[in-house]
């Protein structure tokens, strides 16, 4: 017979490495399956599966009836803002660069309009041209 002391002792080792492999097969089994997960392979089933899922749960739209003419339209007005969007910014930068700020342009351009206008003599309004009498009917009826 084993005594308690040795056979508690051997228990006690067991149950240890049994804690030691179970937590090298797990960080084993984990990195396992990152590296398949992380795959190209599986990466690219995993997006194709998420786009046709998607494409299948969408509801179906009905087209409008002209498809075409509102098309250009969006487009136009797409292009429109694109193009806005763009010169917004080099705008802005102009103006800093020649007046410091957009409050400093204002400023300035309020000054020269009010130079003009009190440099410039206020037009006089002309006077319509008479309005000829209306013809009447009879007059013409009566000439040969």
């Amino acid at each position: 017979m084993i005594p308690p002391d040795k056979e508690i002792f051997e228990v006690e080792q067991r149950i240890a490495l049994r804690r030691k492999q179970l937590a090298r097969h797990t960080r084993e089994a984990s990195q396992r399956t990152m590296q398949a997960l992380a795959s190209p392979v599986a990466l690219i089933a995993a997006a194709g599966l998420g786009f046709v899922l998607a494409g299948g749960f969408s509801k179906k739209r009905k087209e409008p009836p002209h498809p075409e003419r509102r098309k250009s339209d969006h487009t136009k007005a797409a292009k429109a803002t694109g193009l806005a969007g763009i010169l917004t910014p080099l705008a802005m930068w102009f103006i800093r660069a020649q007046y410091g700020s957009p409050v400093a342009m204002a400023q300035s351009l309020l000054a020269k309009y009010q130079q003009r206008s009190k440099a410039a003599p206020t037009p006089r309004p002309r006077a319509s041209p008479p309005v000829p009498p209306p013809v009447s009917p009879r007059r013409d009826m009566a000439r040969p």
